[in-house]
């Protein structure tokens, strides 16, 4: 098991929707045993950050989808 200690050995490893961890997010993945990388956090829970979203946010489009009827955007 990661302590926190430990964990804060890998926080320049981490990338969480596409900025480095915080402190208190780096807490956060350790804490449920999630390995260094890049990850996406949101109200579905911690899943791996897809390259291809990433790379169109960062041309500055946004990436649309429907859920329930609501249009959200990355």
């Amino acid at each position: 098991m990661t302590t926190i200690s430990s964990a804060s050995a890998f926080a320049g490893g981490y990338v969480v929707n596409g900025h480095t961890a915080s402190t208190a997010e780096m807490q956060l993945l350790a804490s449920y045993g999630v390995q260094p990388g890049s990850w996406k956090v949101d109200g579905y829970g911690i899943s791996p950050a897809v390259q291809k979203a990433a790379a169109a946010t960062a041309t500055g489009t946004p990436t649309c989808r429907y859920v329930l009827d609501v249009k959200l955007c990355d």
